[in-house]
């Protein structure tokens, strides 16, 4: 776990929270560290507006509603492609 994240930085959930919830996985998924990365808010709320914006990527539908009942590899690839998307990862 990144621990505190300190001012300006929040925990990002790679596989979304809510969602591994709704979709039936146990805390020890989304909770886990491998999980869990540390990025500044503004990052963070610019990630959340990618997971709610429609995609040609993902049939026009929004990530989060395409990520709908998938599996959680499915879910992490995608997470993982936000992440180098903004450049958070390389």
């Amino acid at each position: 776990m990144p621990g505190f994240p300190g001012r300006g930085y929040d925990v990002h959930h790679i596989v979304e929270k809510q969602q591994a919830e709704r979709d039936g996985f146990d805390s020890s998924f989304y909770e886990a560290p491998e999980n869990l990365v540390r990025i500044s808010t503004l990052k963070h709320w610019q990630i959340t507006g990618w997971y709610m914006t429609g995609n040609n990527e993902y049939g026009g539908l929004s990530p989060r509603e395409y990520l709908k009942g998938k599996p959680w590899n499915v879910k992490y690839d995608v997470g993982l492609r936000v992440l180098r998307r903004f450049e958070i990862l390389k």
